[in-house]
């Protein structure tokens, strides 16, 4: 009895052992989230860091995301002063459906051109990762926005950056300098040149 339960127990044990050191070896080293200040920044941090998914969405796509967009990573950077929104910045990545691609591709609703190759993206999040040779690249000829559509699946990097809100002109003076007072005649003869 004793040599059947040493046969059937040791190599057993042997084979748990084996499958315990290749279950060890085969998973994925769990990777650490990019630190927040990995980023370099032109002008400082910003004031604000938004992550909201939807929110970031609607105000970067002019629309709702669909039950079918799912959206992998958002982030909005907004730097301020004491005049309000000086500078902005988006970054999403978002599993598009059929209909976003359309939209965003196919449509061209934001009348961008194609790119030759992907810019390089300054301050992004550690997140924002593509290749440059694996994608197709929309960006605007005026602004910021660049969309890269990955050749081999249904992602869409997208970006865009801008200024803030700039002080229109000033109020014009309430007073008009050498007006004539109200009423149907000049007060003065004209001149005789």
């Amino acid at each position: 009895m004793q040599r059947v339960f040493v046969r059937i127990f040791i190599p057993a044990l042997i084979l748990v052992g084996l499958g315990l050191v290749w279950f060890v070896q085969r998973a994925p080293a769990p990777t650490a989230p990019p630190a927040e200040n990995s980023i370099v920044w032109r002008d400082g941090p910003p004031d604000l860091l938004g992550r909201d998914p939807e929110e970031i969405f609607k105000k970067a796509f002019w629309r709702r995301p669909s039950s079918l967009d799912k959206i992998q990573q958002a982030e909005r950077h907004e730097w301020r002063d004491a005049d309000g929104l000086k500078r902005w910045q988006w970054f999403l990545v978002v599993k598009a459906s059929p209909d976003l691609i359309k939209y965003l591709r196919d449509d061209n609703v934001f009348g961008l051109v194609a790119a030759s190759e992907a810019p390089e993206v300054t301050e992004a999040p550690g997140w924002f990762q593509f290749k440059r040779k694996e994608v197709t690249v929309l960006q605007s000829r005026h602004t910021g926005m660049r969309l890269m559509f990955s050749k081999s699946d249904n992602t869409v990097y997208a970006t865009d950056s801008g200024r803030g809100f700039t002080n229109g002109a000033p109020e014009p003076s309430s007073t008009i300098q050498g007006a004539q007072p109200p009423g149907r005649i000049p007060s003065s003869p004209p001149s005789k040149s």
